[in-house]
C-alpha cells in the first residue's frame, strides 16, 4: 500500500537548499562592504536563511521513509522554489520595500521573469541590485538543479527532481548520472557567464555593469542596475554580442554540450534548434519591413530594433532598447506573438518552448491527414525518431492548460481593472517569465503602480509558469495529497 506524503522529506531538502541560499549572500554581503552600503539587510537574510535552512534541513527528515516518492519530488521542487522566493525577498523587505513588494521582486528573480517594481533603479545599491541579478542567475539554471550538482549523494532520488524541473518532451541528461550531468552543465552556465562578462568588459562596460550584465543575461532575466535597461550601453558591437549570448541562453544546454563535444552538426541536426533560430530570423525580417514603413525608421535603425527586440523577448530575457509600446499595432502584435514561442527546452529561457509548438503542429497536420486517410497509421516525429503517443498527448495537454491559465490571469487581470492588451501582455509576460509589458505602463516602466491583487495573480503566474505547470497545479488538487 502507498503511503502517504512526508512532509519531513519534503522540508528536508527545501531546508538543504535555503542553506545554499544563505552561503551564497555572502557575495552581495562582500559589495555592500565594498561599496560601503548597508549590509544588514544581507547579514540578517544569512542568519535568517541558514537557521531555517539548518533546522528543516537536520531536524525535519524523516529517517523512517527517507526515499521520495513521485508525489514528493513534485512537491520538494515546487516548495523549494516558493520558499527560495520568500528567502531571497528578505533583503529586499529589510531595504525598504512592503512584503508584497518584497516577494513580487524576489519571485521574479528566481523565476528569471525580470519585471520590477523599483522606480528609481539608478538610486537603489549597488549591493542589492547585484543580489537581484544574482537571484536569476540561480534561478536560471534552478535552485534545484544547483542542489543535485553540490549534493551528489541524492543521485538515485535526484532523477525525479530533475525531471521535476526540466520538465518537457525532451530528454535533457547528459550523463547516466544526474549529479553528473547537473555538474556539467553548471560548469558551461558559470564558464558562458565569465566569457560574457569578460567581453563585455572589453568592451569598455564597468567591471560591476559587465558582470550584472552578464548574470542577466545567461540566466534570461533581464534585471538590469539602470532605469533605462541596457540602453545606456547599446552599440553595434554590445548589440551583436548580447543578441549572440540571449539566444546562447535560449538554447538547449545539452545540445550546446554535444555539439562541443562531438561537432557543430548536433546544432543543426536538431529541429527545435533549427526552427528556433529559423523563427528568430523570419520574425527579425517582418519586424523590420513593419518598422521602416509604419514608423519611418531607416533601415539599419530599424533591423537593430528588430533583431534586438525579438531575440529578447523569444528567449524572455526581456531587455528593452526602445519604447515599443509607441510602435504601430502591426508591430505590437508580432511582439506578442513572440512573447509566446519560448526559447528551446532545457534552457534558460521560459515560455512554451519550439519542441511543443513543433508537436503541437505536426499533430493538427496529422489530424488533417486522417480526414483523407482515416485507416492510416502515421506516427508523429521528432528528430528523425517516432515519438511516443504519451508524450505527443502529454505536448497537447500542457498547450490547452497553458492557454487556460493564460486566459483566466487575463480574465482575472482586467477584472482588476487593467485595460485588455494591458492584462493580456501582462499575463503572458509573468507566465512566460518574459518581463517587460507593453499597454498602459511602457516596456522600461516598474510594475510599482499595478493593484496589489494584479501582483499576486503576476506572482502565482511566475511561480507556475517557471515551473511549467503541472508541478504547481498538482499542488491543488485533492488527489495529490490522498494517502
Amino acid at each position: 500500500m502507498a503511503r502517504g506524503i512526508s512532509l519531513k522529506n519534503i522540508f528536508s531538502v527545501v531546508g538543504k537548499i535555503l542553506y545554499l541560499l544563505a552561503l551564497v549572500q555572502i557575495i552581495p554581503l562582500a559589495i555592500a562592504f565594498y561599496y560601503n552600503e548597508p549590509f544588514l539587510p544581507f547579514l540578517i537574510s544569512i542568519i535568517v536563511s541558514g537557521f531555517f535552512g539548518l533546522f528543516l534541513g537536520y531536524y525535519t527528515k524523516d529517517k523512517r521513509n527517507d526515499e521520495w516518492t513521485v508525489r514528493e519530488s513534485y512537491a520538494i521542487v515546487a516548495f523549494s522554489w516558493l520558499f527560495s522566493a520568500v528567502f531571497c525577498a528578505v533583503p529586499f523587505l529589510l531595504s525598504g520595500l512592503s512584503p508584497l513588494d518584497a516577494f513580487f521582486e524576489a519571485m521574479s528573480g528566481v523565476t528569471t521573469t525580470g519585471a520590477t517594481v523599483l522606480q528609481n533603479i539608478d538610486a537603489v545599491p549597488k549591493s542589492l541590485l547585484f543580489w537581484r541579478s544574482l537571484t536569476q542567475w540561480l534561478g536560471g539554471l534552478g535552485v534545484v538543479a544547483l542542489f543535485l550538482a553540490i549534493l551528489p549523494k541524492v543521485n538515485m532520488r535526484g532523477r525525479q527532481l530533475y525531471k521535476m524541473e526540466f520538465s518537457g518532451p525532451t530528454e535533457g541528461k547528459i550523463r547516466p548520472k544526474i549529479s553528473s550531468t547537473a555538474k556539467i552543465l553548471w560548469i558551461f552556465y558559470i564558464g558562458a557567464t565569465v566569457l560574457l562578462a569578460t567581453i563585455l568588459f572589453l568592451l569598455e562596460f564597468p567591471v560591476y555593469d559587465a558582470i550584472v550584465f552578464a548574470l542577466s543575461t545567461m540566466s534570461s532575466g533581464g534585471f538590469t542596475p539602470h532605469n533605462e535597461s541596457i540602453l545606456p550601453f547599446i552599440n553595434f558591437k554590445t548589440g551583436i554580442v548580447i543578441v549572440f549570448f540571449m539566444l546562447v541562453a535560449g538554447t538547449n544546454f545539452a545540445l550546446i554540450y554535444k555539439a562541443a563535444t562531438g561537432g557543430i552538426r548536433y546544432l543543426f541536426k536538431d529541429e527545435e534548434f533549427r526552427t528556433y533560430i529559423l523563427f528568430f530570423i523570419i520574425a527579425s525580417i517582418i519586424l523590420t519591413v513593419i518598422l521602416v514603413r509604419d514608423m519611418n525608421y531607416n533601415l539599419t535603425t530599424s533591423l537593430g530594433y528588430a533583431f534586438f527586440q525579438v531575440s529578447s523577448l523569444m528567449t524572455t530575457t526581456g531587455y528593452v532598447i526602445v519604447d515599443y509600446n509607441l510602435w504601430s499595432d502591426a508591430a505590437k502584435i508580432l511582439l506578442f506573438v513572440v512573447m509566446f514561442t519560448g526559447g528551446c527546452s532545457g534552457s534558460t529561457s521560459g515560455g512554451p518552448t519550439f519542441v511543443r509548438w513543433i508537436i503541437l503542429l505536426r499533430y493538427a497536420r496529422r489530424d488533417i491527414f486522417k480526414f483523407l486517410h482515416p485507416n492510416a497509421v502515421k506516427p508523429i516525429k521528432y528528430n528523425g525518431r517516432s515519438l511516443n503517443e504519451e508524450v505527443v498527448h502529454s505536448t497537447i495537454s500542457f498547450m490547452i492548460l497553458y492557454i487556460l491559465v493564460f486566459v483566466a490571469s487575463t480574465v482575472l487581470l482586467g477584472i482588476l481593472e487593467l485595460d485588455l492588451t494591458t492584462a493580456a501582455v501582462t499575463s503572458i509576460a509573468t507566465l512566460g517569465n518574459i518581463g517587460p509589458v507593453f499597454g498602459m505602463i511602457s516596456p522600461f516602466d516598474s510594475f510599482a503602480d499595478f493593484p496589489p491583487l494584479a501582483r499576486i495573480v503576476m506572482i502565482f503566474n511566475m511561480w507556475i509558469g517557471r515551473l511549467e505547470l503541472y508541478t504547481v497545479i498538482l499542488l491543488f488538487t485533492r488527489e495529490f495529497w490522498k494517502r
